[in-house]
C-alpha cells in the first residue's frame, strides 16, 4: 500500500520558491531587473569577468567529483556485490523507435544544414529533433528491459512529464531574470514575442523527458548501477529536513542579492526547497534511497543529465542562425575553456540540475495525483509496472 502524500507541504514549498526571489528583489531594490519581461532574455551587461580564484575552486571541486565517480570505494563505498544480473528476455525494438530515430536525424540535418528547399522548416526543427531522440532512446530502453519503458507502460505519464518540463524550465527563465541572464538567446528576431513564448513552451517540453530516458538507459547497465549501490547510509530527521528547506530559501534570497558570486545556487537552492517539501509531505525522493546506502539514483541521474546535454550542446553549437532556440552563456568568473558553447566547468552544474528536474517531476506528480515512477529497473525507487505473470494479479508500482 503506497503511503499517502500530503499536498500542503508541496503547495507551500512551491509558493515559497516562486515568491522568495520576487519579494527579495522588491524589498531590497524596490524595482525589477532591467531585462524583466523581455523574452527571450537578452545578454545582461556588467557580468564579472574571469577570476583565477573562483576558477581554481571550481577545478578543485570538479576533480573531487571525478575522483568520486572513478573510485567510489575511496569515499566509503563497498565493492559491488558479486551477483549475476537477471537475464532479460530479448524483445524487438518497439514501433516508435525507428520513426523517432528518423525524425531526429532528419531534424538534425535541418538544424545543421542550409537546405534551400526546406528553409522554412529550419526554425521549427528543434522540437521534432529532441522528441525524435526521446522516442528512439525509449525504444532502446524497451529492448534492453524486455519491454518496459515509459512510452510502452505509461504514455499518459510522458505527456504529464512534458507539461511539467515546460513549467519547470519557465521557472528557471523566471529565476534567470534575477541572476543577470547566465544564459541568453541571441537569435531573437525570428518570431514575434508571442511566437517565442509559444514556441519555447513547446521546446521546453523536451527537457525532463530527454534526461529521464538517458537515466533509464544508464540504469540498464548493471555494472555501472552496482558501483554506487553500497555506499554510506545517511538518514535525516524531519527537523533536519526543515532546516534544509530554510537554508534553500535563504540561499535563494542571497542569490538575488549577490547573483554573480552565488550563481551556482540557481540549481542548488530550488533543489533543497523542493526535495524538502516532498520529503515533509511523505513522498519518496532519490535521496530516500541513500538511507539504505543506495546512491545509484542520485549519481546516475546526474550523469544522465550531463551526457544528455553534452549531446544537446553539440547540437546547439553547430545549428544554423535560423535556430530560435540557440543559446549562449555569460557565466561569471569561469566563462573559459568552452566545450561547444558551455564553459568546461559548467558541465558539472548539470549533475545537480538532473536531480532538480527529477525532484520537480516528483513534486508536480504528487501535487496532481499522478504516479511519479520512472524507473525501469527494480531497486532504485518506485518502478514502472511490469507485465503480470499468467494467472497472477496485475503488477503494481513498487
Amino acid at each position: 500500500m503506497r503511503a499517502k502524500v500530503r499536498k500542503l507541504p508541496l503547495v507551500l514549498g512551491l509558493l515559497a520558491l516562486v515568491a522568495t526571489p520576487l519579494a527579495t528583489r522588491l524589498l531590497v531594490h524596490g524595482d525589477m531587473p532591467d531585462t524583466w519581461g523581455v523574452f527571450p532574455p537578452p545578454k545582461s551587461p556588467g557580468v564579472p569577468g574571469f577570476s583565477w580564484f573562483v576558477f581554481g575552486l571550481g577545478v578543485a571541486l570538479a576533480l573531487l567529483i571525478l575522483g568520486f565517480l572513478c573510485a567510489p570505494q575511496r569515499f566509503g563505498f563497498a565493492a559491488p556485490a558479486a551477483t549475476r544480473p537477471a537475464r532479460v528476455r530479448p524483445v524487438p525494438f518497439p514501433p516508435w523507435c525507428a520513426p523517432g530515430a528518423l525524425l531526429a536525424v532528419a531534424s538534425w540535418a535541418l538544424m545543421w544544414g542550409k537546405p534551400q528547399e526546406a528553409a522554412a522548416l529550419v526554425p521549427f526543427s528543434f522540437v521534432p529533433q529532441w522528441w525524435g531522440f526521446i522516442l528512439a532512446l525509449d525504444g532502446v530502453v524497451y529492448r534492453r528491459t524486455g519491454g518496459v519503458s515509459l512510452v510502452s507502460r505509461r504514455p499518459a505519464a510522458v505527456l504529464a512529464i512534458a507539461v511539467t518540463s515546460c513549467v519547470c524550465w519557465y521557472f528557471f527563465e523566471y529565476l534567470n531574470y534575477f541572476t543577470r541572464s547566465n544564459w541568453y538567446y541571441p537569435n531573437d528576431a525570428i518570431f514575434s514575442r508571442r511566437g517565442y513564448l509559444a514556441w519555447f513552451g513547446l521546446a521546453f517540453t523536451t527537457v525532463l523527458p530527454s534526461i529521464f530516458v538517458v537515466y533509464q538507459l544508464l540504469t540498464t547497465i548493471a555494472p555501472l548501477r552496482a558501483r554506487f549501490e553500497r555506499g554510506p547510509q545517511i538518514a535525516l530527521s524531519r527537523a533536519a529536513v526543515r532546516r534544509l528547506s530554510w537554508i534553500g530559501l535563504s540561499s535563494l534570497a542571497a542569490l538575488v542579492l549577490w547573483p554573480a558570486p552565488l550563481f551556482p545556487l540557481l540549481w542548488l537552492s530550488p533543489l533543497l526547497v523542493l526535495a524538502a517539501a516532498v520529503s515533509l509531505a511523505g513522498g519518496w525522493t532519490p535521496f530516500s534511497a541513500i538511507r539504505g546506502g543506495n546512491w545509484a539514483p542520485v549519481v546516475l541521474m546526474g550523469l544522465a543529465c550531463a551526457l544528455n546535454y553534452l549531446v544537446g550542446e553539440m547540437w546547439n553549437f553547430y545549428s544554423t542562425p535560423r535556430n530560435p532556440n540557440f543559446w549562449k552563456y555569460d557565466v561569471p568568473y569561469v566563462n573559459v575553456l568552452h566545450v561547444f558553447e558551455m564553459p568546461l566547468l559548467g558541465y558539472f552544474g548539470y549533475l545537480p540540475f538532473g536531480m532538480l528536474c527529477w525532484v520537480w517531476w516528483i513534486h508536480n506528480a504528487h501535487l496532481c495525483g499522478v504516479d511519479p515512477a520512472i524507473d525501469v529497473v527494480a531497486g532504485s525507487g518506485p518502478t514502472l509496472a511490469r507485465p503480470p505473470a499468467p494467472g497472477s494479479e496485475r503488477g503494481r508500482s513498487a
